[in-house]
């Protein structure tokens, strides 16, 4: 192809304007000599008389003069024509070179998959800073659909929640998608109605989104930043808008941040903790304790939870509150987890060689986790690897968890429970659920949290509630395992409502995996 346009150019090759006047006047010269030279000799050889010699002269200098017209009209025509095609062709070539250009510029600074401005067009057009402010959007739990659903699944919502920002926009905003589920919507809003607009953008996610045919409730979070006060460029208007963004997730999510300094310094501290974090696990800085679960009927263990510790040389003792959101931010809590699950499952193996008594043991398990598609594989390769029976292994789901996730989850942990592993809804008590989920899931032991426990008085009698959700539980063949018990008057509570086991302070705290294992031989239950 390149070939034959090479032969085309080649063909129509215009030739300098210096060089065609040369060739057009030597041709005409050299013509002009051969008709003087033999002309005039032809025509005294054929006419004798003078008078009709000069009569034939004049007609010979005139048809010379046609004939030199009709050449230098077809030389003349010739270049020109060369001329004009080569033109036509550097006009066509120029034409496609102006549409490939303005394709390119809508390919770069469009975005593929929703038709938006992307962030080269938004550095683009905002080049210069004036009066605006930018709305940081984010979607809360993205990458949890995307694991679960699937990216075409993603890319749709994605399409879906572009749609809706876009037709919630005012005539002086723009909308811009950075990718992924981030989008930026530059305002022209005054400062003393930031909050207000901000809160009418996340009343756009009220209702769900229909995607395949299915309707999904999404929530989002918004950070703002406003020139000149949160930055004079527009790469500090952004970082900070997605500094405050952040901020309104970690207040809970689905909520308005306007940037203040002050959000600066735990991002600093976070992002060191998650440089830490990457190097923990493989540098063997997490370990686990384990609190023994009591059974109330026959005063012996039960079980033991798992609760990982982290010791950095850097940051000291970490507690998981401080750092397993990050971990979940960062999908480090999938190999960490993984560790935690196996190493839970060697020390209930080992525990159960040298002890007559076979308890359970409880691991915690994070949403990003049940999320990914190979935790059930994972899972059951743990198991496979320690010899741990499946009975033996309760993995513990947060009610939050549940309440958000019940559709994409409930399937897995029907499948783990079919398999005998047991799952238990943790912290019951602590959301706005109620004890329909348990109607919905494979649950086969209910924790109340310590919430619940600290409200029982001195005076048992003054909180039947607790009690009310430990037979309602056990009527439904429930399993109820009560933790944060720290005094003899909850103790004597639980007992009344017969609930099967308590955890907490007032029997043990949790133990290193040598402690535990000698626990129960030298330890008695204390009595109410």
């Amino acid at each position: 192809m390149m070939h034959r346009e090479q032969e085309q150019a080649q063909k129509y090759k215009v030739q300098s304007p210096r060089t065609a006047a040369l060739k057009i006047s030597a041709v005409y010269l050299f013509c002009g000599a051969l008709w003087i030279l033999f002309s005039d000799q032809v025509l005294g050889a054929l006419v004798r008389d003078k008078e009709n010699f000069a009569y034939f002269s004049l007609i010979k200098g005139w048809l010379y003069i046609v004939m030199t017209a009709f050449l230098l009209f077809y030389l003349i025509y010739k270049a020109t024509f060369r001329m004009s095609v080569a033109e036509r062709k550097l006009h066509n070539q120029f034409t496609e070179l102006l549409n490939s250009r303005e394709e390119l510029r809508n390919v770069a600074f469009q975005d593929q998959l929703t038709g938006l401005p992307n962030r080269l067009a938004l550095y683009e057009n905002l080049g210069l800073l004036k009066d605006v402010s930018l709305f940081y959007i984010d979607l809360d739990d993205f990458k949890y659909v995307n694991d679960s659903l699937g990216h075409e699944f993603g890319d749709q919502l994605v399409r879906a929640v572009s749609a809706r920002l876009s037709e919630g926009l005012t005539e002086s905003e723009q909308l811009y998608r950075l990718g992924g589920d981030e989008w930026v919507i530059v305002s022209r809003e005054t400062e003393d109605r930031l909050s207000v607009r901000g809160e009418m953008l996340l009343g756009l996610f009220d209702h769900s989104f229909s995607v395949e045919n299915n309707s999904i409730h999404m929530s989002g979070s918004i950070g703002v930043s406003r020139f000149p006060f949160h930055g004079r460029t527009l790469e500090q208007l952004l970082k900070n808008a997605d500094i405050a963004m952040y901020q309104a997730k970690k207040r809970g999510k689905n909520g308005l941040a306007i940037y203040e300094e002050s959000f600066s310094v735990p991002l600093k501290h976070r992002m060191e903790m998650e440089r830490l974090l990457r190097q923990a696990l493989q540098n063997g800085e997490f370990e686990l304790h384990y609190q023994p679960q009591i059974n109330l009927a026959s005063a012996g263990v039960e079980g033991f939870e798992a609760l990982i510790r982290w010791n950095s040389p850097v940051l000291g003792r970490v507690g998981p509150d401080q750092f397993i959101r990050i971990a979940e931010e960062t999908q480090l809590i999938v190999p960490i987890g993984e560790w935690v699950l196996r190493t839970a499952c060697e020390f209930i193996r080992d525990f159960h060689e040298s002890n007559e008594n076979k308890p359970s043991i409880s691991v915690n398990v994070s949403v990003v986790q049940l999320y990914g598609h190979r935790f059930e594989d994972m899972v059951r390769e743990v198991l496979a690897e320690t010899g741990v029976d499946p009975h033996h292994l309760e993995l513990e789901v947060t009610e939050s968890m549940v309440i958000e996730s019940l559709e994409l989850i409930g399937d897995k942990l029907k499948r783990l429970s079919d398999s005998g592993v047991n799952i238990a809804l943790d912290d019951f008590g602590r959301g706005f659920s109620s004890l329909s989920h348990l109607m919905k899931l494979p649950i086969t032991t209910l924790k109340i949290d310590k919430s619940f426990v600290d409200h029982i008085p001195d005076n048992r009698d003054d909180n039947p509630l607790t009690g009310l959700v430990i037979q309602l539980a056990k009527q439904m063949g429930i399993k109820v395992v009560a933790e944060g018990v720290e005094k003899y008057a909850q103790l004597d509570y639980l007992k009344k409502y017969d609930c099967d086991c308590i955890q907490g302070y007032l029997f043990s705290k949790p133990l290193t995996a040598a402690e535990a294992k000698d626990w129960n031989k030298t330890t008695n239950m204390p009595s109410a």
